[in-house]
């Protein structure tokens, strides 16, 4: 039995490392249409609200996407605008980080004897940094144009939605088909509540970030305060990098000021502190009942697979892989370990819609 088991466990793990390399595979392919299934939870009731203005489906659809595309133009735009800026005032913050950098290293040499040309004067900053922006500028144009496949697959899911219920009952028996799509209908609800609240919480953390860094002097303020708002999609990390990334900024802007730069400190730890660390998870609550080290993990994972985009759909995916788990017997002890352990994960049948019922299990 015990060799039987190691056996399972080993088949179980070279399962999901050839699972993991296929979804790296086919990525490019992949992505568009996850994005577009993620982006449906969100449209989905705006769409719904035009029907129940008796406005056709096809006509509120056109709507919904164009003013998609309209946005995402805009974004493009700001965002483009604002590397430009950036790079154009680079040579001015690049010789700044070279000066503090010299200064930070006097020390070094006094007590170790090694010179800042020895360790890092062979360092082209100018072209490393420079190079990380441009790097940026490209992937963004990558984005642009992924993002209009998106956009098509996303029509097409839309369009066929309606239609959905009904291959349900044509493809499985009344009861199973039933709880399917109960099931589908709570990975929806689940998914589009943390989305929209995941929204509007990174829209104020980006507009808090900008009102603050606007008060104190931070060049780009606004440009802060957007990547705040993207990066606060990333549970965790995403702040993190953003918090550090932010101070690091005030430091090359003010030095030798301490008083801004403290003030650039405090208001990035307070608003993450309040906003990431207070407000987030009680308003989150037992929506999403997940354990810290889960979310971390998913996140490795889904970012070695599709990188940084993985990263923002890490949440939404573990979500939705443990409601899946949730609902089918054999795999709600996976969807247990998941779970944060402050709610009950093994709730009543009223609150899940198990795929197999007791008869089932018994045949």
């Amino acid at each position: 039995m015990k060799t039987q088991n190691a056996i399972v466990g080993l088949l179980f793990i070279i399962v999901v490392i050839m699972v993991g390399a296929l979804l790296k595979a086919a990525g490019n392919v992949l992505l568009p249409l996850i994005i577009s299934v993620f982006l449906s939870f969100i449209i989905a009731p705006f769409i719904n609200f035009l029907n129940r203005m008796h406005v056709p489906r096809f006509i509120a659809i056109s709507i919904v996407v164009l003013f998609l595309l309209g946005v995402m133009f805009l974004i493009f735009l700001f965002i483009q605008t604002s590397v430009n800026s950036f790079i154009a005032e680079f040579p001015k913050y690049a010789e700044r980080f070279r000066i503090i950098i010299r200064e930070l290293f006097r020390n070094v040499e006094n007590r170790f004897g090694l010179s800042y040309e020895e360790l890092l004067g062979q360092i082209n900053w100018n072209s490393a940094l420079r190079g990380s922006l441009v790097k940026v500028s490209g992937n963004l144009m990558n984005f642009i144009s992924r993002f209009l496949i998106v956009m098509i697959f996303l029509i097409f899911l839309l369009l066929e939605k309606p239609y959905f219920k009904k291959k349900l009952q044509m493809a499985f028996e009344e009861k199973t088909g039933k709880k399917v799509g109960n099931m589908i209908e709570h990975i929806n609800q689940q998914v589009a509540r943390y989305l929209s609240l995941k929204f509007f919480l990174s829209l104020a953390t980006g507009i808090a970030v900008w009102f603050a860094l606007k008060i104190i002097g931070l060049d780009f303020a606004v440009v802060w305060g957007t990547l705040a708002f993207l990066l606060n999609f990333i549970p965790s990390i995403g702040s993190s990098f953003h918090m550090i990334i932010t101070i690091l900024m005030g430091i090359i802007q003010f030095y030798p000021s301490p008083g801004k730069i403290f003030a650039v400190a405090l208001s990035m730890i307070g608003i993450q502190a309040i906003i990431g660390q207070f407000l987030d998870p009680k308003l989150q609550g037992h929506r999403l009942n997940l354990s810290p080290f889960v979310i971390l993990f998913s996140l490795a994972l889904w970012g070695w697979i599709w990188g940084v985009v993985g990263m923002f759909l890490a949440v939404p995916i573990t979500v939705i892989i443990q409601i899946i788990c949730q609902n089918v017997p054999g795999l709600r002890f996976i969807a247990v370990f998941m779970g944060s352990g402050k709610n009950n994960t093994n709730v009543s049948e009223d609150q899940l819609f198990t795929l197999y019922d007791g008869e089932d299990m018994g045949k």
